[in-house]
C-alpha cells in the first residue's frame, strides 16, 4: 500500500515536475485566463477594457512569476475607442495572486500604429481636466503614432518612476501657435528624461531637421537642450515675419536660399515661460538684395542703381543671457562683380548695441563732391567702422577710410535723428579732385574746437555753401551747438586760379548758429581778405567781407565771365529773418554777359556790345543794394558806371522760378557826365522833372532764369535819380 502511495507520489512529482519544466519551457496557450487579465485591468480603471483571444503563459521558475503574452488585442476605452496593439505582456506573481494582492508586476505594450487622439483619449482616463490634456487637444492635431510602452507596478497597482515609453510620430501636426506640419520623430521616455531623435517637420514651408531633441523634467521645471537644422530652403514672407515679426520692404528675399544649423539649450517653467536661453546657430544665405532706395547712395556711389547684390552670406549667431553676437561675412557687388567682401560683428543687449564692419571696396567709384574727393574704380580702398547704439543715439567711435595714401579718419562722431550730439576728431590727409591735398584736423578740447591743417581745397566747400538756401544754416546738422572754434591754415585753395594763405580766425557758435566770426587771410602780393559776422544785443546780426581780389568770389556766377581786376565789399544786416545787404565792386571789367550783350544790341548799341566780347567793358563803380526774406529778394537799386556804359535798375528775384527788372542804360557816361558838372548848364540839361534830361535807353527783363526776355526804349530823356547817382560818384572820385 505505501509502496503504491509513494509510486504514485513520485508519479505526480514526474509529472509535475515535467508540467512545470514544458510550462517554463515551451508555455501554455489558453483563453481561460482572459477573464483574470480583464479583471485585472478593471481594479486599475473601471473604463477600461480589453478584448483578448489567446494568451500564452510561461513560468518563471526564478521568481514565481507567471509571464502573459498576449498578440493583437484591443484595449477598449468607454466602450467606444480602441487602440490596436501588437502585443501585450506582463508577469504575474503567484504569491501575490494567493494572498489576493495585486499581482500584476510589470506591463509590456507594443501598440500598432493609431491615431494619436486615440492615446490623448487612454490618457484622459487617468488625468482628467488637467493642464496638460487641455494643451494636448488643442496643439496636437491628426497623427499617428506607435508606442512601446515598459510600465512596472509596485504592490498597490501604482507605476514606478523607472517606466519606458518609446515609439515614433508619423506626420503629426502641431499649433503652438505656429502650425508645425509634417512632424515625425522616435523617442524614449524614461522616468523623467524624455529623448526625441530624428526629427522632421515643416514650418512656414520650410522644412526642418534635427538630430535630438533631449528634455528633462526637475521638480516644476523642464530643461531642454537639442539642435535645428535646415538646408537649400527657400527664404519666405512668413518665416521673416515669424523670426523678426515685421517684413523688410528694402529686403529681397525672392531668390534667397538658406542653410541652418542650430545648437539650442532653455529652461521651461510651468507657465511655459522660457529661461536661460542659449543658442549658437550658423547660417549660410546664398543670395539677397538690399534695396536702397531710403537713402541717396547715388550721390556717392559712382553708376548706383539703388541696390546692393549680397552673396554667400556666413553668419554666426550666439545668445546667451540676453545677449546676441551675431558675427558675419559676406561679398557684395554693385556693378556685376562679386569683386567685395565685408565683414561684420554685432552684440545686441537689451539696451546697447555695438557693431564692428570692414569693408573692402573693389571696382567701386566714390564720388563725394563736398569734401571734393574721388576714388575711381581702379583704386582698392578700405572701410573700418567700430561704434554702438544705445537710446538712439548711435556713437561711431571709430571710421577709418583708406585708398593708397588718402585718408580719413572720424573719432566719436554721436548722431541721435540725423543730427550730431558730439565729435572728438576729424582727420583729413587726401588728395582732391583738384589735384590738391586736403590735409588738416578738427580736434574737440573740453567744449571747444580747433581746426588746424596745411591745406584745404574749399572750392566745393564755397560753392555748395553759396548756392544753399538763403537761410540755410551750414551747423543745422548739429544739435544745439555752443562752442568756441579757432582757425589756422596755411593755404586754402578758393578755385583754380586763386590761392590764400595763414587762413585765421576764430568762430563762436551758439544754438547750431554763428553768433560771432573773425577770419582774415591774405593773398600771395599781400591783398587781404576779411570777413566777420557780429550778433548785436538786439540780436541783429552783422556781416562784412572785404577782398582786394573780387574775381575768385565773383567767376563762380556763371552769368557773369571774364570778370577781371576789381575788388569786392559786403556788408548786410539781419533783423527778424529779414536781411538787407549792400555790396559794392570797384574798378573791374566783364568780358561776357549774356543779358548785358542782349541789351547793348537790342539798344543798337554794337560798338559797346562788341567790347563786351573783345577786350570786355570797364565800370568803375558797382553797388547793389537788396534785401531778402524767405525766398524773395528785392532789389532797391542795382547802379554801375563805366567809361563806355552805365547802367540803374531794380526789381525782384523769387527763388529759381521768377526774375524781375527794369532800369535805365546810359552809353557813353564819360560825356555825360563833362556836361552834368558845368555850373547852370547841368541844372538846365538835368531837369526838374521826372523824365527830363539827357539822351538814355529804358529796359525791362523778365522770365525764369533760364528763359528771360528783354525789353527796351530806345528813347528816354534820363532821370533826376539817374544824373544824381551819377553825380554822386563823381563827386567821390
Amino acid at each position: 500500500m505505501i509502496r503504491k502511495f509513494l509510486k504514485i507520489i513520485t508519479s505526480l512529482l514526474i509529472l509535475l515536475i515535467i508540467f512545470l519544466g514544458y510550462f517554463a519551457y515551451f508555455g501554455i496557450t489558453t483563453s481561460k485566463l482572459n477573464t483574470f487579465i480583464k479583471d485585472q485591468i478593471k481594479k486599475k480603471n473601471n473604463d477600461l477594457d480589453i478584448e483578448l483571444k489567446k494568451v500564452k503563459l510561461h513560468l518563471n521558475l526564478k521568481n514565481i512569476t507567471i509571464k502573459i503574452l498576449a498578440k493583437n488585442p484591443k484595449i477598449k476605452m468607454n466602450n467606444s475607442a480602441y487602440l490596436n496593439l501588437n502585443e501585450i505582456s506582463t508577469n504575474i506573481s503567484v504569491f501575490s495572486y494567493l494572498q489576493k494582492k495585486f499581482a500584476i508586476k510589470n506591463l509590456l505594450i507594443k501598440s500598432k500604429s493609431n491615431e494619436i487622439q486615440s492615446y490623448i483619449n487612454f490618457y484622459k482616463l487617468n488625468n482628467k481636466n488637467t493642464l496638460q490634456i487641455f494643451l494636448l487637444n488643442q496643439a496636437l492635431k491628426n497623427g499617428i503614432a506607435q508606442i512601446n510602452a515598459e510600465l512596472y507596478f509596485d504592490d498597490n497597482g501604482k507605476i514606478k518612476n523607472n517606466y519606458i515609453l518609446s515609439g515614433k510620430i508619423i506626420n503629426a501636426e502641431l499649433q503652438i501657435p505656429n502650425n508645425i506640419k509634417e512632424l515625425n520623430f522616435d523617442f524614449t521616455i524614461k522616468d523623467k528624461i524624455y529623448k526625441l531623435e530624428k526629427i522632421l517637420f515643416t514650418m512656414n514651408k520650410i522644412k526642418f531637421n534635427s538630430e535630438k531633441l533631449n528634455i528633462k523634467k526637475d521638480n516644476k521645471k523642464f530643461y531642454l537642450d537639442g539642435n535645428l537644422k535646415s538646408e537649400k530652403n527657400k527664404i519666405n514672407d512668413e518665416l521673416i515675419l515669424l523670426i523678426f515679426n515685421k517684413s523688410f520692404e528694402n529686403i529681397d528675399f525672392s531668390n534667397s536660399r538658406f542653410n541652418l544649423n542650430s545648437d539650442f539649450s532653455f529652461e521651461l517653467n510651468k507657465k511655459f515661460k522660457i529661461k536661460n536661453l542659449k543658442v549658437n546657430s550658423k547660417l549660410n544665405i546664398d543670395e539677397l538684395i538690399l534695396k536702397t532706395d531710403f537713402y541717396p547712395f547715388e550721390n556717392y556711389i559712382n553708376n548706383f542703381n539703388n541696390s546692393i547684390n549680397l552673396k554667400d552670406n556666413e553668419l554666426n549667431i550666439n545668445y546667451s543671457k540676453q545677449k546676441y553676437l551675431i558675427d558675419g561675412t559676406s561679398k557684395f557687388y554693385i556693378e556685376k562683380e562679386y569683386n567685395n567682401k565685408m565683414k561684420y560683428k554685432i552684440l545686441k543687449s537689451k539696451k546697447k548695441t555695438d557693431f564692428e564692419t570692414f569693408f573692402n571696396l573693389k571696382n567701386i567709384g566714390l564720388n563725394f563732391v563736398n569734401i571734393s574727393y574721388e576714388k575711381t574704380k581702379k583704386n582698392t580702398a578700405t572701410l573700418q567702422i567700430k561704434g554702438s547704439e544705445k537710446k538712439n543715439i548711435i556713437l561711431f567711435k571709430n571710421i577709418n577710410y583708406v585708398d593708397d595714401e588718402n585718408k580719413i579718419e572720424i573719432n566719436n562722431l554721436k548722431i541721435k535723428n540725423n543730427k550730431i550730439l558730439n565729435i572728438d576728431k576729424i582727420k583729413f590727409d587726401y588728395l582732391t579732385k583738384n589735384n590738391f591735398r586736403n590735409k588738416l584736423t578738427l580736434t574737440k578740447k573740453n567744449k571747444n574746437y580747433e581746426l588746424i591743417g596745411k591745406s584745404l581745397d574749399s572750392i566745393h566747400l564755397i560753392k555748395s555753401i553759396t548756392d544753399s538756401e538763403p537761410n540755410k544754416n551750414f551747423f543745422e546738422i548739429f544739435k544745439n551747438l555752443n562752442t568756441y572754434l579757432k582757425i589756422n591754415l596755411d593755404e586754402v585753395k578758393l578755385d583754380e586760379e586763386n590761392i590764400v594763405n595763414n587762413l585765421k580766425g576764430n568762430l563762436v557758435i551758439k544754438s547750431s548758429k554763428i553768433f560771432d566770426l573773425n577770419l582774415n587771410s591774405d593773398f600771395a602780393n599781400n591783398e587781404k581778405i576779411f570777413f566777420s559776422i557780429k550778433t548785436q544785443k538786439d540780436n541783429a546780426v552783422i556781416t562784412t567781407f572785404y577782398s582786394d581780389r573780387a574775381k575768385p568770389f565773383v567767376k563762380k556766377y556763371k552769368f557773369i565771365k571774364g570778370f577781371e581786376d576789381g575788388n569786392l565789399d559786403f556788408s548786410s544786416k539781419k533783423i527778424n529773418n529779414v536781411t538787407n545787404s549792400k555790396l559794392i565792386i570797384d574798378n573791374f571789367k566783364v568780358k561776357e554777359v549774356p543779358v548785358l550783350a542782349k541789351l547793348l544790341t537790342l539798344a543798337s548799341l554794337q560798338g559797346i556790345a562788341d567790347l563786351l566780347t573783345g577786350e570786355g567793358v570797364r565800370f568803375t563803380d558797382f553797388e547793389m543794394i537788396y534785401s531778402n526774406k524767405d525766398n524773395l529778394m528785392t532789389i532797391e537799386e542795382i547802379y554801375a558806371i563805366g567809361p563806355a556804359v552805365s547802367i540803374m535798375m531794380e526789381g525782384y528775384v523769387e527763388g529759381k522760378d521768377l526774375v524781375s527788372l527794369r532800369g535805365t542804360l546810359v552809353p557813353a557816361t564819360t560825356i555825360n557826365r563833362s556836361i552834368s558838372s558845368i555850373p547852370l548848364l547841368g541844372d538846365i540839361l538835368v531837369g526838374k522833372k521826372v523824365g527830363e534830361g539827357v539822351f538814355g535807353v529804358s529796359f525791362k527783363i523778365k522770365g525764369p532764369p533760364k528763359d528771360l526776355k528783354t525789353k527796351v526804349n530806345p528813347i528816354k530823356t534820363l532821370t533826376p535819380r539817374f544824373i544824381t547817382r551819377t553825380l554822386e560818384k563823381i563827386k567821390k572820385n
